[in-house]
């Protein structure tokens, strides 16, 4: 399964570098294929090095002006060159069959509601899960949940993804 993740590209602590280190090695372990941004650093780095150490296939995905500021991920099987951000979100959904959003800033919640609302109008068949690493989404989940109690939702949020946590997945 091609899983695409969403994450930081920042540098943003051992606590939050190691989860996402963590299940970027079990799903590697699993067989699954990274599809992502391209980056090496950050969490993105992360992502990308438990699923390399894992021994899994790793597709970047990464617009030019980008690729011309920022290190690519060294050990890319396949890099797709996009022209801006929203070519490359779009080609990342195009590919994956699954997506998991590790903690990140405005980009990563960028892509999480792109596809939360693609999923909630019935545009997106795969599975989404939010990968809560330190409570980091907890504020985030709030406020969905206010606004499903709120009836600002046509979807129920458990049909439009799930909640993991390293406890849960045990890492």
């Amino acid at each position: 399964m091609k899983i695409c993740v969403f994450a930081a590209s920042c540098d943003v602590g051992e606590h939050y570098s190691k989860a996402v280190y963590a299940l970027g090695r079990k799903l590697g372990q699993e067989g699954h294929t990274l599809v992502y941004g391209a980056y090496g650093g950050g969490l993105m780095g992360d992502i990308a090095d438990g699923f390399h150490d894992a021994g899994a296939k790793i597709i970047g995905v990464v617009p030019r002006f980008l690729e011309e500021k920022t290190d690519n991920y060294p050990y890319l099987d396949e890099i797709i060159r996009t022209e801006e951000l929203s070519d490359r979100k779009d080609k990342m959904i195009a590919l994956s069959d699954m997506f998991i959003a590790v903690p990140g800033g405005i980009g990563t919640l960028d892509e999480l509601f792109s596809i939360l609302a693609m999923k909630a109008s019935d545009r997106l068949h795969g599975k989404i899960v939010i990968y809560n690493v330190n409570g980091f989404f907890d504020g985030l989940l709030d406020c969905l949940k206010q606004m499903e109690r709120g009836g600002f939702l046509y979807s129920r949020l458990e049909d439009l993804f799930r909640v993991e946590t390293p406890e849960s997945l045990g890492l």
